[in-house]
């Protein structure tokens, strides 16, 4: 059942069970008001009676004027009258009015207040009994009680017929809003729909558009990260067949060249030329386990897991050291490694990495400094600043390793703050929550 079916038949409901104690209530009245009309009209029957009873003559012109005070009571519309002699023989009855509108049975069992008939007695022996009339009441009632449930019946219609319309036209934006979700569950995002109809509408209306709005922000930064990262991927590619070339690919060359030389020295009996191209073979070979080794710290920290934190960070100082000798580096480390989750841990490398290689390479520093404690609030906290080249302002994070670093923090429930540095250059700080109940006794080391 749609929703403006379930409101009209809460409704519906409703106003029967009001109308149907509406009317239960009418009937009790109705019924006590004439109860009291009738005891009325039969105590004012047996004031007249008695009053009559005072002056009549005995005898048969005693017996005629019983008669006529019968007829009295003929159309009276609540008491009829009868006249019974000693032997309980009626004599003579009255004829009561009767109403045009005759009452159902079974509303007539409802109205009628059952009172007792009442017995006058007569001088002569003879009595008049008076009987109450509910009809003639009674159908004026259910005369009434139609022409209530008639107007019932119309307002029920046309209150029904405005209500239906009305929640149609409330309801109406729910379509629109149906409609709209389901076009974001299609993957259009740009879907939204008018803020109008009722309050509560408006404000829901208005989130939804705020939630499209949001995925579709979050959709156009996934497609840009995802270029950035088949753009990284492509860059890192080119970098390792740039080294596989300019440096493993001429050393293995030259190993090719030393050990055909050496099968040949061999041949011809010298030793001592063939001791130089083992040397040099070892030589070229030891360069290209060492290059290997370069390549891999960069796919995979196989420092952190095999060295630690303190050693992996200082592998990676070292890389860049050897590559830039014309930058100072300054590392200071004051954490005990040893209580830092292994999560934690590879987010402070990953910090390090990211921010040692984006600094190197984007700011022309001439000095870098990398420094790792133990916060108050039992946090780690990592800062890696130069003074290099860097522009005012707030930093624009489009980079997908500033976005990488800020993810990789925020899912251990840290945060990340980069701004520009006072000597110039970029200042990286970043925040993370150590696991709780682990003291810590900071053992401070310099690289």
């Amino acid at each position: 059942m749609s929703l403006r079916l379930r409101v009209l038949a809460a409704i519906a409901l409703v106003v029967a069970l009001g109308a149907a104690g509406g009317l239960l209530f009418a009937g009790w009245l109705a019924r006590q008001t004439l109860r009291e009309e009738l005891q009325a009209a039969m105590d004012g029957g047996r004031q007249t009676v008695a009053r009559a009873f005072e002056d009549l003559p005995g005898g048969a012109q005693g017996r005629r004027d019983l008669r006529q005070l019968v007829s009295t009571f003929d159309g009276n519309r609540h008491v009829a009258a009868a006249l019974i002699d000693a032997g309980g023989r009626q004599i003579e009855a009255s004829h009561p009015s009767t109403s045009a509108h005759a009452a159902p049975s079974w509303f007539m069992a409802l109205l009628d207040p059952r009172l007792r008939p009442i017995d006058i007695a007569a001088p002569d022996g003879s009595a008049v009994v008076l009987t109450a009339v509910p009809q003639n009441d009674a159908g004026d009632a259910w005369l009434q009680f139609g022409d209530a449930l008639l107007v019932l019946g119309l307002a029920a219609v046309v209150g029904t017929g405005l209500v239906y319309v009305t929640i149609g036209r409330a309801l109406r934006p729910l379509s629109a809003l149906s409609g709209a979700l389901g076009r974001v569950g299609s993957g259009d995002y740009d879907a939204r729909v008018a803020e109008s109809g009722p309050a509560e509408l408006v404000r829901l209306a208005r989130r939804f558009n705020g939630m499209a709005g949001d995925l579709a922000a979050m959709r156009r930064r996934t497609r840009l990260l995802e270029e950035q990262i088949l753009k990284l991927q492509d860059e890192e590619r080119a970098e390792l067949a740039r080294d596989l070339h300019d440096e493993i690919g001429p050393h293995l060359f030259a190993v090719n060249i030393d050990a055909a030389m050496l099968g040949q020295s061999l041949a011809a009996g010298r030793q001592d030329e063939a001791a130089s191209r083992v040397k040099a073979i070892q030589a070229a070979v030891g360069h290209i386990q060492r290059q290997v080794r370069d390549i891999l710290s960069r796919l995979r920290p196989a420092q952190l897991v095999e060295l630690g934190l303190d050693a992996a960070i200082g592998e990676l100082v070292q890389f860049w050291r050897s590559r830039r000798p014309d930058i100072v580096f300054k590392v200071d480390l004051a954490v005990d490694e040893a209580a830092l989750p292994e999560a934690v841990q590879e987010t402070v490398y990953r910090i390090v990495q990211e921010g040692l290689s984006n600094a190197v390479r984007h700011g022309q520093p001439t000095r870098i400094e990398v420094a790792i404690r133990v916060g108050e609030a039992d946090e780690v906290v990592v800062r890696v600043a130069d003074d290099g080249v860097g522009r005012r302002g707030p930093v624009v994070e489009s980079g997908f390793g500033l976005v990488g670093m800020r993810e990789r923090v925020e899912a251990v429930g840290g945060s990340l703050s980069i701004q520009p540095g006072a000597a110039g250059g970029w200042s990286i700080l970043a925040r993370a929550p150590l696991v709780p109940g682990l003291g810590l006794e900071p053992a401070r080391k310099s690289l």
